[in-house]
């Protein structure tokens, strides 16, 4: 059997569409269902899967859900609308299993599933559609560098990051350069500090969780 837990907003509505959809799949198990991830959690179960909405009212980011998720062993499968292609990219590189649209037939919605819980990636052919309308966005940056990403994007000074990282001004700097020259490479030139913002949210290098800056983004 596989376990199975729902995070949605409207829980009680996906919930029951969901038990009816799995209903003749008795090896699928709805076994907890939470408004958000820390609730979820708090519950310590072993889970195959979490079902995930894209976009919660808690605040959170589709890549702060399935990074804590993942941070516990436990697998995500996107379920949503599908309006919202930033989002969408932006859990995928949180390592999403795949995606399921609410308005899939129940077969397609329960096949999803299993392919997820048992550690299938689900790439249906809206998922690809998505990823592939922007498939270099991001670049590879080391742990190091998305964190100077992220603390620049929060509104950190060079001199702020740099006490915060325990860095030389001059080194932040530099690393500054090399971000900007790593997403010049994919075509992103001459990014200013609110492009470079955005593009650190939708790479989802922000609201790591060590992630702990002085101001708000």
């Amino acid at each position: 059997m596989r376990r199975i837990g729902v995070v949605d907003d409207q829980r009680d509505f996906t919930v029951s569409a969901l038990r009816s959809y799995l209903a003749p799949h008795p090896e699928l198990d709805i076994t907890v269902a939470a408004r958000t991830v820390p609730e979820l959690l708090t519950f310590d179960l072993a889970l195959d899967l979490v079902v995930l909405d894209l976009l919660l009212g808690d605040g959170s980011t589709p890549f702060d859900n399935v990074t804590a998720l993942d941070a516990r062993g436990i697998p995500t499968l996107l379920f949503t609308s599908g309006e919202e292609p930033e989002l969408v990219r932006m859990a995928a590189r949180a390592g999403a299993r795949g995606m399921a649209k609410k308005s899939d037939p129940p077969p397609a919605v329960v096949d999803a599933i299993r392919a997820a819980a048992n550690g299938e990636s689900v790439v249906s052919p809206d998922l690809a559609t998505v990823l592939d309308a922007d498939p270099a966005f991001a670049p590879n940056l080391s742990p190091q560098l998305q964190r100077v990403l992220a603390l620049y994007a929060a509104g950190e000074s060079e001199r702020d990051i740099a006490e915060l990282m325990e860095l030389k001004p001059n080194t932040v700097k530099g690393y500054l350069g090399r971000i900007r020259a790593q997403y010049a490479e994919l075509g992103h030139d001459d990014l200013s500090r609110s492009e470079l913002k955005r593009a650190a949210q939708l790479g989802g290098f922000v609201r790591r969780p060590w992630f702990q800056p002085r101001r708000g983004s």
